[in-house]
């Protein structure tokens, strides 16, 4: 790891990042529970085929403002550099916000893959990379540490140095996914569409309907034996209340009361034939949708 506090150091070292294509980030922010979290660390991996941190730079910018101006206006708005984060919306708050230009979000982009195709259900840094590298059971103690103290302690720096790496891990990992979906349904063939649905049709039937046998029977068991929560699911309730007023006597109300209500209401087919050809002289707004639904062809014999 290349940690770094000299402020002529790291300028310099962000001067040489100037000519990379694509980098690789986190932050570390200290006081971040609080309403001024200050950035502590600027941690950048232009090197992705490293794997153990050794090559990821710390640039040390705690109460360095003038510092993190200069990173902001070099690497952050620097359109020509792609700046890959995982949730890049916090890291942004204290590093460029809406400013930064060309920037990828690893949580935005691997949020756009269905389940079957990124069976994870969270996508965290810690599960993403879990699930698509040889990276396992991470350690993210770190993660809620406090970082305004200093010198800063090795774990922490052990800690930061490796989350650039895992980043630059999913992120090739998830383009390859993306390329790798186009590749199979490239142009949206209709019939390879077609075919893999009935391929898989049968078995998704199957544990649908299971699936949602179980959780009705868990709901019910849970409720009879009173039972809020197991190591599996978490009962619930709502309680929704409905108030319905006859129209002749909420007309009437208004009428002598004189108040003043302006809103539309929705003419269903039953009001509809009710009002006749009445409904002529009404002023009204006629919104056309059109709705498609998928339904499998019968077969021919």
């Amino acid at each position: 790891m290349i940690y770094l506090t000299d402020e002529n150091e790291i300028k310099n070292i962000i001067l040489d990042l100037i000519e990379t294509d694509i980098l690789w980030l986190d932050t570390e922010v200290a006081d971040y529970a609080t309403k001024k979290p200050r950035l502590s660390l600027i941690q950048v991996l232009a090197y992705p085929e490293n794997l153990d941190g050794s090559r990821t730079y710390m640039l040390d910018v705690l109460d360095k403002p003038d510092l993190i101006d200069f990173f902001i206006q070099n690497i952050m708005i620097n359109e020509s550099i792609k700046k890959v984060f995982h949730n890049a919306n916090y890291d942004l708050k204290l590093l460029g916000k809406i400013t930064a230009k060309n920037v990828f979000c690893t949580l935005e982009f691997s949020r756009k893959f269905p389940y079957h195709l990124l069976p994870v259900k969270s996508h965290s840094l810690k599960t993403l990379t879990e699930y698509l590298t040889n990276f396992k059971d991470l350690n993210k103690e770190e993660q809620g540490g406090d970082w305004s103290i200093r010198p800063l302690q090795k774990s922490q720096l052990e800690y930061a140095k490796m989350d650039c790496v895992y980043l630059a891990q999913i992120y090739n990992k998830l383009i390859e996914l993306e390329d790798k979906v186009n590749r199979n349904f490239e142009h949206n063939n209709l019939d390879v569409l077609s075919k893999r649905y009935k391929e898989i049709e049968e078995k998704w039937l199957l544990l649908d309907s299971e699936i949602n046998y179980l959780k009705e029977k868990i709901k019910a068991t849970m409720i009879d034996e009173g039972i809020k929560e197991n190591d599996y699911f978490k009962l619930t309730s709502s309680q929704r209340t409905t108030i319905k007023s006859d129209l002749q006597e909420l007309v009437k109300l208004i009428n002598n009361k004189k108040i003043n209500i302006d809103f539309s209401i929705t003419l269903t087919k039953a009001i509809q034939e009710q009002l006749g050809d009445n409904l002529d002289s009404l002023k009204t707004d006629v919104e056309t949708k059109i709705y498609y639904s998928l339904k499998e062809s019968e077969p021919l014999s």
